[in-house]
């Protein structure tokens, strides 16, 4: 199984440290700590050499399903341009943690699992 993801999706998770440090639910020692974890730009180049991970390109034409998708369903743009971007490589299986993010998904074609 290989993992797909989109360089997007490592700025909402750099968001949400960030977020967190504001609002002093982590320390800043806390927040370098996990944002020197979290930029794991060398392993994901290493799993991407090893054909484990793919980056997804944001290309205009995934940028504008996302926002046909994000009309269609109302959904986040962050969650349409995951949707889009699983629609673009073929994806084998898409996985979520969001019941509503994972019916639009399946409305959509992907092969989805649940998994919160």
């Amino acid at each position: 199984m290989r993992l797909a993801f989109s360089l997007w999706n490592i700025g909402e998770i750099l968001d949400a440290l960030n977020k967190a440090r504001h609002l002093n639910r982590i320390s800043e020692e806390d927040y370098a700590r996990a944002r020197r974890a979290f930029l794991f730009l060398s392993e994901t180049r290493r799993l991407a050499r090893l054909g484990l991970a793919m980056i997804v390109p944001l290309r205009s034409s995934i940028l504008v399903d996302s926002w046909r998708l994000l009309e269609r369903h109302h959904i986040y743009q962050a969650d349409a341009l995951q949707i889009a971007s699983a629609k673009y490589v073929h994806a084998a299986q898409f996985l979520v943690a969001d019941e509503r993010l994972y019916e639009v998904a399946r409305s959509e074609g992907l092969n989805s699992l649940c998994l919160g």
